[in-house]
């Protein structure tokens, strides 16, 4: 059972959720799973709880509440049943489409003021299973990173995002776009070689993204994950919504997982960057 507890000094949420103490670990010694035992591989379907959602019969994607669970709404998204697939080697579509039908189902829900939808991948990035999936959540307050965020956006005179765009501030920072996505190594990364899959109108969440958007985040992270993979084994992804704010901007935020979250960060809440952002753009910007 989930517990929202509050930090004593700030007032903020912190989850208490013991229960995640719980879940199998395929990275660690001695609970490696057994030749056909990974719960999300077809044929184990029983290891999980009940399905909410799948794509095809015999499935290519899967969803079902999380069994350790951090929250009260929380879902994994299995992408794949080959348990090696890799993200750019799987129909993202219809993976990002599952995404976005997942993420509406969430912030339609009473009481709910924000959702994460989010990829652990590898065991430097937090995952525990390493069948390809993702998670989704639904949180009954907005997190202290989205708050923060949402003021910044609320304070300036203009989109800043929407600024950078279309007045090439950013050119030197683009890594590839399409038709309706940016995907840049934004200026002050928070970590190495991370990347922003933004918008290029202006729309503040997830769920008013068009089909056609969804297609193009869809292409994006497919570019993303194969680039990612030639720098770390280890990623993560997170799409950024902000419901409750008119002058934000939605985006999805990438980023390999090269350097350890350590004592200063922990310490000040300030991160250190150890690769200039123009570097990434000209890395991944190779193919």
């Amino acid at each position: 059972m989930t517990e929202v507890r509050r930090n004593l000094i700030t007032g903020e949420q912190i989850l208490f959720a013991p229960d995640r103490a719980e879940r199998p670990n395929a990275f660690s010694v001695g609970q490696t799973f057994l030749s056909g035992q990974c719960p999300f591989c077809p044929g184990n379907e029983s290891l999980t709880p009940p399905e909410i959602a799948r794509v095809g019969d015999p499935w290519r994607v899967r969803v079902f509440p999380n069994k350790y669970p951090a929250l009260d709404h929380h879902e994994v998204i299995v992408e794949s049943p080959a348990h090696d697939a890799t993200f750019d080697s799987i129909d993202a579509e219809e993976v990002v489409a599952m995404y976005l039908a997942r993420y509406r189902a969430m912030v339609s829900r009473s009481g709910v003021r924000a959702v994460m939808l989010f990829k652990n991948h590898g065991r430097a990035a937090g995952a525990s299973i390493a069948h390809l999936h993702s998670q989704i959540a639904a949180m009954p307050f907005v997190p202290p990173r989205m708050t923060r965020e949402a003021f910044g956006f609320a304070k300036a005179n203009s989109c800043p995002l929407c600024g950078a765009i279309s007045t090439h501030h950013v050119a030197d920072l683009v890594i590839d776009e399409t038709a309706t996505m940016v995907r840049l190594a934004p200026h002050g990364s928070t970590f190495a070689h991370q990347q922003w899959i933004v918008p290029k109108r202006h729309v503040n969440d997830v769920a008013a993204l068009t089909e056609v958007e969804a297609r193009d985040i869809a292409s994006l992270l497919q570019r993303a994950s194969a680039g990612m993979r030639k720098i770390s084994a280890s990623h993560n992804w997170m799409f950024l919504g902000f419901p409750e704010v008119a002058s934000a901007h939605c985006y999805v935020d990438v980023f390999p997982r090269v350097t350890n979250v350590a004592g200063f960060e922990l310490g000040t809440g300030t991160f250190i960057d150890v690769v200039d952002p123009a570097a990434t753009a000209r890395i991944l910007s190779e193919r």
